[in-house]
């Protein structure tokens, strides 16, 4: 059989495909039940008589649907406990089936007067983002690093983007509301503040820096658990690749914030610092990312987003952040050089969990429009 290439993308399908795996557009015809023409099957009208064309969306199901424990592999469904410590680092490091079934959770969508309100939460935001740059700001220039700042925000801002920027094209059939995915960027960038705060009071007297894996993950995990939780926003939170999203962008929010600091102290010196930065940016994006794609993957399986649940996924990015920051006291090469090989390492696994939620997606049918939709 050969295989059927998207007229829409280009893309080359397996063969017997009804829709296309890169956009989701329906690769078969339909026949216009007004004038009986054969007509594409991914138009809103045909083109012969302009007759509507109707479809009937998945979500019209989803009541009727029970939860996703049913469903799925009962080796890969969270059971709570040190259980799921491994059931993680399974997700990460094997190969699984799809997710066939989901929990009704993945239809969910915000209600209108949550969307009316988005101006609202892009003020907020705006604030505190300027709240995180200006605490960076400040400690910069009670240490005599002023002049430095503005180069070392562009330094900082620049991979961070970049990264996010990559991590949102994974998001591509069910893509997220862009003042959603910044509100969770703004409290990474915020989340400097009370970091500072608790790392000055516990770090100097251990002379330990990997402590700051258990001080900053719980923080910057703090507004993507807000976010999974509101029951304003949390419709939004529909599944893991939304949660991968939302957890990245809070750890590249920090990562950015606290890359001031470090760019802005050591540029002079030692322009290197740049470089091995943007590694130590992959890592604050992969441990507050697998936490938030460990939220999204309780809800798609039905269960609730609690504290407890979540504390499996916390100690896992809480060691990993512990081990960075244990490692980086190695002298100068020998610190580029593990952090050249496990950089890459963390992201390609996120690549990979983001690779296996976007199949699951498809077979929810979001590549075919019946992802939840709504005005971004």
């Amino acid at each position: 059989m050969s295989s059927v290439i998207c007229h829409s993308c280009s893309f080359v399908n397996q063969p017997n495909s009804l829709y296309c795996f890169r956009c989701g557009v329906p690769l078969t015809l339909i026949v216009c039940v007004n004038c009986r023409t054969q007509i594409p099957a991914y138009v809103s009208a045909c083109p012969s008589c302009g007759y509507p064309v109707q479809r009937q969306r998945l979500s019209s199901h989803v009541p009727s649907m029970p939860m996703g424990n049913s469903y799925t592999d009962p080796s890969m469904r969270p059971r709570g406990g040190l259980a799921d410590v491994f059931l993680l680092y399974t997700l990460l490091t094997k190969k699984r089936m799809p997710i066939y079934r989901a929990s009704p959770a993945v239809y969910e969508r915000l209600s209108p007067q949550t969307l009316a309100r988005a101006g609202h939460y892009l003020t907020l935001t705006l604030i505190i983002f300027f709240i995180g740059v200006a605490t960076a700001s400040i400690i910069l220039e009670q240490q005599g690093f002023a002049a430095m700042i503005p180069v070392s925000i562009v330094a900082a801002l620049m991979p961070a983007v970049g990264f996010l920027g990559w991590m949102r094209l994974n998001d591509r059939l069910e893509p997220e509301p862009i003042w959603l995915v910044a509100l969770a960027w703004g409290w990474g960038v915020f989340s400097l503040l009370p970091a500072v705060i608790v790392n000055d009071l516990l770090i100097p007297p251990l002379g330990w820096g990997g402590l700051a894996g258990f001080t900053e993950e719980p923080i910057k995990m703090l507004g993507v658990y807000l976010i999974a939780t509101n029951p304003r926003l949390r419709s939004e939170f529909n599944d893991h690749l939304d949660g991968l999203l939302y957890g990245s962008a809070a750890g590249l929010g920090f990562a950015f914030s606290e890359n001031i600091l470090y760019v802005a102290r050591n540029l002079q010196t030692n322009p290197m610092i740049v470089l091995l930065r943007v590694l130590a940016m992959s890592m604050h994006m992969f441990t507050t990312g697998l936490i938030g794609y460990w939220m999204g993957y309780l809800r798609v399986h039905g269960m609730t987003v609690s504290l407890p649940a979540v504390l499996p996924a916390l100690a896992f990015a809480a060691f990993t952040h512990m081990l960075w920051n244990t490692i980086g006291q190695l002298p100068g090469d020998a610190l580029l050089a593990v952090f050249f090989i496990w950089s890459p390492i963390l992201v390609y696994y996120l690549s990979k969990i983001a690779r296996e939620a976007l199949v699951d997606e498809y077979f929810w049918g979001y590549g075919h429009g019946y992802a939840p939709k709504e005005g971004h």
